[in-house]
């Protein structure tokens, strides 16, 4: 299931060190490849099944042969780089930050501005859109449905946003990175913009315009709303190659110490992830890395749920008798692990709105069992859904003999159907 990612993940650090070593030498191609792989987010992006791993891929594809179309004046990098953007659209609509991040370069330096009177970027931003009509295709079939939920998801404005979600969002991308690599890469994103007004050298200007853009455009966004730790991700693969090449660059006496202390810093935070992960050396009271552990014995012992009423109630896939959750996680573990493979239905919430709102939904009058934490079952919107619901087991996977997660499952009798549309 994995194996896509490890390869991507691999194709990923090859492009990495082309990058920088078409833009510079050999040595910071290394030196920036080998710096990705040590970082935790691009580390655990190598070997999870996420959408994030094939957009990076593209990401970084579309970076290589922008740079290729410039140093070449050659018009085929351009079209690869549109392709690659297409593609990249197709697996993250985040990708489309690399327009106004590329438009921005291109606007700026002056010796490359004629792009913009050339028939390359025109013709494959055709390409590109055709790449990605499918997606146009079906919103406008669908009442632009992803596109809205992304533009409310990422740009709308929250109650609680504000300074403190900016904090948040700061602290995430320390996290995601490690302190000192986090504020490495803002320093050689100001210090590119700086060699790039000194000594005009388009490079660094590309490297700022590629990363500076989209990390700024995130931290706008956390003022409105609250920003995931990974949407930046994208950022870092051109301001380490400048954190990189301006290290080799740099005559400042010290600076081997400065890279010991960042190298050394996301080591160490990358090893201990992958550590914990598997045999925790630590508590932890909140431990992201539980999420990875005992979801197969979640789904086995709701599975011996479902067995037991078997001989209660029909069951089989035209849901007479369904699973309901509340999470997109939770949904996605107890499809794959419940041995029986029954119908589960993620409930976005009154008013809210995900893909099984497009999908058919549970048929009226069905029986449901409902896996959530505890309390979800006394939620008032839950509740008129169904004529009774009643808490009828607890589950506590347990991890090193200690409870990682406690799921309340509930039987809910006769589904009333949606009220609304929008929670259909």
């Amino acid at each position: 299931m994995r194996l896509p990612s490890v390869i991507i993940g691999s194709a990923v650090t090859v492009i990495v060190y082309l990058l920088g070593k078409d833009m510079f030498d050999e040595k910071t191609g290394f030196y920036s490849a080998l710096l990705t792989n040590i970082t935790l987010i691009y580390s655990i992006g190598g070997i999870l099944a996420t959408i994030d791993t094939p957009f990076a891929l593209f990401w970084l594809l579309a970076s290589y042969f922008g740079v290729k179309a410039i140093k070449t004046d050659d018009g085929k990098w351009w079209y690869l780089k549109d392709i690659a953007l297409g593609f990249g659209m197709l697996s993250k609509y985040i990708m489309v930050l690399f327009v106004p991040a590329f438009l921005i370069f291109l606007l700026l330096s002056k010796n490359h501005r004629y792009w913009l009177r050339r028939k390359e970027p025109y013709i494959g931003s055709v390409i590109a859109l055709l790449i990605f009509s499918p997606v146009i295709i079906w919103n406008a079939q669908n009442d632009w449905a992803s596109f809205r939920f992304q533009l409310s998801h990422g740009l709308q404005v929250k109650s609680k946003a504000g300074l403190p979600s900016l904090f948040e969002y700061i602290g995430s991308q320390a996290g995601i990175l490690s302190p000192f690599l986090f504020i490495a890469c803002v320093w050689g994103m100001a210090k590119s913009l700086i060699v790039w007004i000194r000594e005009k050298d388009w490079r660094y200007l590309f490297l700022t315009c590629t990363s500076s853009f989209v990390v700024l455009f995130f931290g706008y966004s956390s003022l409105r709303a609250k920003v995931e730790g990974n949407w930046p991700m994208s950022a870092y693969f051109t301001a380490i190659i400048a954190i990189v090449s301006l290290y080799f660059k740099s005559g400042y006496q010290r600076k081997k110490v400065f890279a010991t202390v960042v190298t050394a810093t996301a080591v160490i935070l990358t090893i201990f992830v992958h550590v914990q992960a598997v045999s925790p050396l630590i508590t932890i009271k909140k431990d992201r890395t539980n999420e990875l552990h005992r979801w197969k014995e979640l789904g086995l012992e709701v599975g011996k749920v479902l067995d037991e009423l078997r001989p209660q109630k029909e069951f089989d896939n035209s849901k007479a008798l369904f699973i309901m959750t509340t999470s997109h996680q939770l949904t996605a573990e107890l499809s794959f692990y419940i041995p029986s493979k029954p119908y589960v239905y993620e409930l976005a919430g009154e008013n809210k709105f995900n893909q099984y709102n497009m999908w058919a939904g549970p048929r009226t009058g069905a029986d449901a069992l409902l896996v959530s934490t505890p309390g979800r079952e006394d939620d008032a919107y839950i509740n008129s859904l169904f004529d009774e619901i009643t808490e009828i087991k607890r589950i506590e996977p347990m991890r090193n003999g200690k409870v990682i997660k406690t799921y309340a499952v509930s039987y809910c009798r006769n589904f009333h159907g949606f009220r609304d549309k929008a929670s259909n």
